[in-house]
């Protein structure tokens, strides 16, 4: 019975509908709201009961002809209706008579006839379809007779319409008169088991048809807009009729016809001559009066035929007549058991409101035994505020004789209230009704759902709002990451490779890995929601992770005076198994909130193994990652919401610090989907400890650096940090060093004093630049010149990024390194000093990007303000302008640009629009507000169009830059407006010019659109054979240099490249960016093949080209070759 419970409730909501629409439609007739709701009411039920039609064809093979030509028939009905629409919202609701849309609501019967035809019909004796036919045409003939009177007799007396008119306004019920008696007529003897289906189809297509005629009436008599007034009601009930006939399922067996319905048939073809008698009472005597006279007499002598017929059949009926009683006595006694088994209330009452019946069901919903309910008033259990709508429901069904749905409530026994669905249908005998059947269904369930499903629904409209309001206001923030790393990668293709390209090449590697995983997850939020997380799960190094994660952010740290620390304890495996990508995510946006948020102190970030109860009660080990900083902290109450989306801890610090509060909500979403849990430990005040845990298990990976030459080693450590100590010391000892770490340089001297004089001296001390009482420069003067102290090699720790080598080295510093310390940087310094004690101290900068240090190099060239609150952008603009030999100050936001060119002289500024505190179209116009020399302010932003371009203008600014920013448009720029610096070369920058023999060899260019790509057939070289050479001889002086790890980097790559680009061709975005990164890679290690395919690829994505499989497929087969080309290029290496 579950197709029945779903039936009704379909029925019961359609009905509910019909009744709002209807009801507002009753209040407002005629008016132009009215109108429209009706118009579109309409178009909605009639759509829908095409589509249920097709749906229907779909589920019913055996009919699918007959369904599919009733879809058609209620489009072609759509289709007029909708012209009808259109004049209404056209001609302000005075709709023509007659009009195009009379074709749609006329020509739908055309359709709908043939598929009346085409539904299957049961074999029948000669007798029943002779009855059949005498049926049809007494229909027929009273139905015309009808018609004739109400309809065609005005249509062909009215003055009013012209021919086309009248012939439009006859057309209707001639049409109807066809729909009606085929309904009628066929559906007078259809099996059991289609009966509701052809009641639902056939009551729908009557419903049509009556309504059609009253509309017509309706119009000769000088109405229109018919369809916003209750007559719309007609047409819906009809449209959703025939919208569930196709879901009403066929009885399994076919059962005897039962007593009512049987009198009913014999009965219903006498219905019309009722209502044909009742009208001739109005015949009005014309012309036309001969015509309704002659369909008089026929229907008369059909009629009499069909009782002649009635009385042979009747005879035949008689003789099963006992057999027919006991089949019905045994259909009452199953319909009996089906009320008895009904886990709903079913209660009978008398017309007068007496309960006469009280099943099971009822007892168990409303607690009353049935012996209490039976004699008793039915509201005797309706509650006071119940009562009115419940009186209104009984005068409605009474008076309309129509069954009634609602909900409502009803009171238990105990007096407890229950919220039940109620349907009320009267009962009739012999045509007279003589009591109701009331159902009710317990939905205290279903509505507590839905009061929770509304709360969901409106959080969660409320953050998709927050974040519509996100990517409308934030794009630019989207957008200006990628000028790192467009504008790093230039400046390092644009450069030798010595120190300072390696430091941007691990920039582009970090930034730009990091960045595109983050954009693709802020463009797309709705993926994480969903759940729909990708997770590369690959071997990585985590002490190598969060190295890089730390260097991506140390410039901002520096500039704070912020000490960044990085750090893995030794119980970390040496790889791990997991989603580097995510993971690197994750730690980004944790340690840029702790910059962002710590004004002073420092910030660590710490990997270590924790044991965890999983569900079961289970130990089981997780990696666990901490960032800490000594910032602002966050109150305990804003804990959990600062997870939220788009949530920060203080709506004030969206102003203040920048951001959005989208970056928690990503790193929980994808902390979970990796399997872990995020959370935060904070003190307003003092600070936060923000942590993640993953189930990241060990692998066989590269192992642990060994070495004996380090084993044993004495290392004297000297910080004012503790956490530098910690870290310095696990690093150390995790190499088998013996480690002392003192806290100042007087305890550091004296300890190395100490263990010279007991002949144990310290064999390397590492030194901090910043302590209280002495520097770490002057500490290593006074170790160096200390004669016991000759053999003790130095390094020394800086957070500055300026310092002089020349000091360095005058000091007897060996080795220098930028914090955060990289484990790999310190190793490697290690290994340099215990294997070169013969070579002269060099200070190394491998680790941090090389600037100027004294502005008297650059003489009296121009100074630059740079005006940005990204860090990774303030890194490529300041690089920049010192490659083409200008000063370069930099500030993060409008408010310091303001106070810094009212204390310096600048020969310009480069403005970013889009920062917290003060944007730069504000702080132009407060530059320019104080008057003074004009001084030349430079755009840089992510808008691209006309419209920004305007914007920067009317704010006062001289020229603008789009993001990302090309140093051939800068420096055109900045000659415009400020001239050429005198010496345009600072002397750590190599020019472009000066670099052509040892930069990265030249990307092939990707074809202009339209260009022909020949590819030569000749035999030629896979793989570069000068640039294998050039690689060999970079590195280590062993014949091999980085030519191996070259090629390991290149071939480890190269599957996750080719899924991005495989993935791009699919989605049909983002091709562009993968081909440009294998293209890249390709280039520099000599696969100049490869590296043309991806340009190709560049060229497509520009000129939206569809790009076909083949393509790819090429691509592939060229990298085959390279990877053995590769291959066999290492025969030999160690």
């Amino acid at each position: 019975m579950r197709w029945r419970n779903g039936l009704w409730w379909l029925v019961g909501g359609g009905l509910a509908l019909v009744l709002l629409i209807g009801g507002y439609l009753t209040a407002n007739s005629g008016t132009p709201m009215a109108q429209n709701i009706g118009n579109l009411s309409l178009l909605a039920f009639s759509l829908a009961a095409a589509i249920s039609c097709a749906a229907g064809a779909r589920r019913d093979q055996e009919s699918a002809r007959a369904w599919w030509l009733l879809a058609t028939a209620m489009l072609v009905w759509f289709s007029g209706v909708l012209a009808w629409t259109y004049f209404g919202i056209t001609r302000d609701h005075l709709y023509p008579f007659p009009s195009i849309a009379d074709l749609g609501f006329v020509g739908y019967a055309i359709p709908a006839t043939a598929a009346l035809f085409l539904f299957p019909r049961p074999p029948a004796t000669l007798v029943s379809r002779l009855h059949t036919l005498l049926d049809g045409g007494v229909i027929a003939a009273t139905v015309l007779f009808i018609s004739w009177a109400t309809v065609l007799g005005p249509a062909y007396r009215s003055s009013d319409q012209e021919f086309i008119g009248q012939l439009t306004g006859t057309s209707y019920p001639v049409v109807d008169v066809i729909i009606i008696s085929l309904v009628l007529v066929l559906g007078i003897r259809r099996p059991v088991g289609d009966r509701l289906r052809w009641f639902c189809m056939g009551g729908g297509l009557l419903l049509i048809a009556i309504t059609d005629s009253v509309y017509v009436r309706l119009v000769f008599e000088g109405a229109t807009g018919s369809t916003g007034s209750p007559l719309a009601i007609g047409w819906m009930l009809a449209f959703g009729l025939i919208a569930i006939a196709p879901f009403v399922p066929r009885s399994p067996k076919e059962e005897g016809d039962r007593h009512r319905y049987a009198v009913g048939l014999e009965l219903l073809p006498y219905a019309p001559v009722v209502v044909a008698i009742l009208v001739s009472g109005y015949i009005v005597v014309d012309g036309t009066y001969p015509v309704q006279l002659g369909i008089g007499l026929v229907a008369l002598v059909l009629l009499v035929a069909r009782q002649v017929l009635i009385v042979i059949e009747n005879v035949t009926l008689t003789r099963g007549l006992a057999d027919q009683v006991a089949a019905r006595t045994a259909e009452l006694e199953g319909l009996g058991a089906i009320v008895t088994s009904s886990s709903d209330a079913i209660i009978g009452s008398t017309s007068d409101g007496k309960i006469v019946s009280w099943n099971p069901g009822a007892e168990r919903i409303f607690g009353y035994p049935a012996a209490d309910a039976i004699g008793r008033d039915q509201g005797f259990f309706v509650p006071a505020s119940a009562r009115e709508a419940n009186d209104a429901a009984l005068a409605l069904v009474e008076s309309t004789g129509e069954g009634h749905s609602f909900e409502t409530e009803r009171e238990r026994s105990d007096g407890s209230v229950v919220q039940v669905a109620m349907t009320m249908s009267p009962v009739f005998t012999d045509g007279v009704m003589r009591g109701i059947a009331t159902i009710a269904q317990d939905i205290s369930e279903r509505r507590a759902a839905e009061t929770e499903l509304r709360n969901a629904r409106e959080a969660a409209l409320e953050a998709t709002r927050l974040k519509s309001e996100f990517l409308a206001t934030m794009s630019h923030e989207i957008r200006t990451p990628m000028n790192g790393v467009i504008g790093l990668t230039g400046l390092l293709l644009d450069t030798p490779l010595d120190s300072t390209q390696r430091q941007y090449a691990q920039g582009v590697k970090g930034a730009g890995e990091s960045l595109l995983l983050l954009i693709n997850d802020i463009l797309d939020f709705s993926k994480l929601e969903a759940g729909r997380i990708n997770l590369e799960m690959e071997s990585f190094d985590p002490r190598s992770l969060i190295d890089e994660v730390a260097g991506l952010l140390a410039e901002g740290a520096r500039r704070k005076n912020l000490e960044l620390i990085a750090y893995c304890l030794p119980e970390v495996p040496q790889q791990l198994v997991g989603d580097a990508g995510r993971i690197r995510q994750v730690l980004l946006n944790l340690l840029s909130n702790a910059v962002k948020f710590t004004a002073a102190g420092e910030i660590a970030i710490r990997v270590h193994s924790v044991d965890v109860a999983d569900p079961q009660g289970d130990q089981r080990s997780m990696i666990r990652f901490e960032v800490q900083d000594t910032g602002i902290g966050v109150e305990a109450t804003d804990h959990e919401r600062l997870f939220e989306s788009f949530a920060q801890a203080d709506a004030s610090t969206t102003r203040r610090y920048g951001g959005t509060g989208l970056g928690l909500a990503i790193s929980r979403r994808l902390t979970e989907a990796m399997g872990g849990t995020i959370g935060v430990a904070s003190t307003p005040g003092a600070g936060s400890t923000f942590w993640f845990t993953l189930p990241l298990a060990g692998s066989q990976g590269v192992a642990a650096p060994e070495s004996s030459l380090l084993d044993d080693l004495r290392v004297l450590v000297v910080d004012d940090n503790a956490t530098n100590r910690l870290v310095l010391e696990s690093q150390l000892g995790s190499w088998r060093m013996n480690t002392v770490a003192v806290e100042t340089g007087d305890v550091a001297l004296e300890r190395l004093l100490a263990a010279a004089d007991a002949g144990e001296p310290f064999d390397i001390a590492v030194l901090d630049m910043c302590m209280p009482d002495i520097n770490g420069i002057d500490l290593a003067e006074a170790i160096s010149n200390h004669p016991n102290l000759a053999g003790t090699r130095l390094i020394l720790l800086t957070s500055i990024g300026r310092i002089d080598r020349d000091r360095l080295a005058a000091a007897g510093v060996s080795e220098w390194l930028t914090k955060p310390v990289r484990s790999s940087a310190l190793y490697d310094r290690l290994m340099h000093l215990m294997t070169d004690t013969d070579a002269e101290p060099v200070p190394e900068t491998v680790h941090s990007r090389t600037v100027q240090l004294q502005d008297a190099q650059y003489g009296p060239n121009p100074r630059i303000l740079v005006v940005e609150d990204n860090a990774v952008n303030q890194l490529v603009a300041e690089s920049m302008l010192l490659k083409l030999g200008y000063r370069v100050d930099l500030v993060g936001d409008g408010a310091e640009a303001v106070k810094a060119t009212s204390h310096e002289t600048y020969a310009a500024v480069l403005m970013d629009c889009h920062m917290p505190v003060m944007d730069g179209f504000e702080a132009t116009r407060a530059i320019r507000g104080r008057g003074g020399a004009h001084l030349p302010i430079i755009a840089m932003t992510a808008g691209a169009l006309s419209e920004d371009r305007e914007r920067c203008r009317a704010a006062g600014m001289d020229d603008y830059l789009a993001k990302p920013v090309d140093l051939t448009q800068l420096q055109t720029t900045l000659l415009r407006w400020v001239g050429t610096p005198s010496a345009s070369t600072p002397a750590d920058v190599v020019p472009a010019e000066s670099s052509a023999t040892t930069a990265v060899p030249a990307v092939p260019a990707a074809p202009a659109p339209g260009a022909v790509v020949v590819r030569h057939a000749e035999p030629r070289e896979v793989v570069d054979p000068a640039r294998l050479e050039l690689l060999r001889g970079l590195g280590a002086d062993d014949g091999w240099g980085v030519l191996p790890a070259a090629v390991a980097a290149f071939l480890g790559a190269v599957p996750g490249d080719l899924a991005e680009l495989r993935e791009a061709v699919k989605r049909g975005a983002g091709l562009g960016d993968a081909a440009h990164k294998l293209r890249g890679a390709a280039a520099n290690i000599g696969a100049d093949g490869v590296a043309a395919l991806c340009a190709e690829l560049e060229g497509a994505s520009r000129t939206d080209t569809v790009v076909h499989p083949e393509r790819l497929a090429e691509l592939e087969a060229e990298l085959e070759l390279v990877s053995v080309a590769l291959a066999e290029s290492l025969i030999g290496a160690p």
